[in-house]
């Protein structure tokens, strides 16, 4: 694993109906035309103010013309880590954002940068960057939460990998986050960070993992109860049987789907149907 270099910018982008159909690969969304009544979702490339941090770009995603104005729910999308895939920034789930734009839902997709942009030093720093990450996170959801007509009943988080670590420490710390869908979590920072950067002395590892007391996802994903859905790959190299029997344990009331033959990326069709049919039903979904 190894830095991410930094995105560059891009302008407000209009996405026709064609796009929304796309499933889950990384998006092309042509850029340049005015709005117009034909447009069936409106893609912003936003910057979302984060006391004491540089600004988080996001897209937001939402239908250009919603039959409920004042009805919207509404998604936060964490990506996912894995240097050398074109999709492990903002852009993964933008593909699901635009088809569930036209189901009314407005989406945010912030850029993570921790550890895409920095990496693990190994001792209490790393902690105050993980909640910086999160206090980052916790922004881009009162953004969407402050776009005009979303419900916030009717909202959820959806994370993967270290986005779903997020994602379950943000539920755990916004009581308002009710719904979220985890893919391919891991159990504890402390695991990744040493495994693919610090390579730490077998007596250290306890040490460094106590660093991360009390934010450790699977020692908050419980407070979603039956408001978790657990998504694995039974191919996964990263998340083994080990740390999905202890989310199992922490989550009962989770719903978990394991699917044969998928990876980490879990990218398949029927990962992605069972997901968005679950939000569908939590967030009370038109069509």
């Amino acid at each position: 694993m190894r830095r991410l270099p930094a995105l560059l910018s891009t302008a407000l982008l209009l996405v026709t109906g064609a796009l929304a159909g796309a499933g889950g690969a990384r998006a092309e969304v042509p850029a340049g035309a005015a709005p117009t009544r034909r447009d069936a979702v409106l893609v912003r490339d936003i910057e979302i103010p984060v006391p004491g941090q540089p600004a988080v770009r996001a897209y937001l995603v939402r239908p250009a013309h919603p039959g409920r104005p004042d009805r919207l729910a509404g998604v936060l999308a964490l990506h996912w880590f894995e240097p050398g895939r074109a999709d492990q920034d903002r852009t993964e789930f933008l593909a699901e954002a635009t088809a569930l734009a036209g189901r009314g839902v407005v989406s945010v997709l912030p850029q993570l940068t921790f550890p895409w942009a920095a990496d693990p030093v190994g001792d209490a720093r790393d902690r105050a960057a993980v909640s910086a990450q999160l206090d980052a996170v916790g922004q881009a959801w009162r953004r969407l939460l402050a776009e005009p007509g979303v419900d916030p009943p009717r909202t959820a988080v959806v994370g993967h990998d270290y986005g779903a670590m997020y994602a379950a420490d943000l539920a755990a710390r916004e009581p308002g986050v009710r719904t979220a869908v985890l893919l391919a979590p891991d159990a504890t920072w402390a695991n990744w960070f040493d495994l693919y950067w610090l390579r730490l002395p077998a007596g250290e590892r306890a040490t460094y993992r106590a660093v991360f007391a009390g934010l450790d996802p699977v020692d908050v994903v419980g407070r979603l109860g039956a408001g978790a859905y657990l998504q694995f790959a039974a191919e996964d190299r990263f998340v083994g049987p080990t740390t999905r029997v202890a989310f199992a344990a922490a989550a009962p009331d989770a719903r978990v789907s394991l699917y044969p033959g998928e990876e980490h990326d879990l990218g398949g069709t029927r990962v992605r149907d069972d997901r968005v049919a679950w939000l569908a039903d939590r967030l009370a979904l038109a069509g």
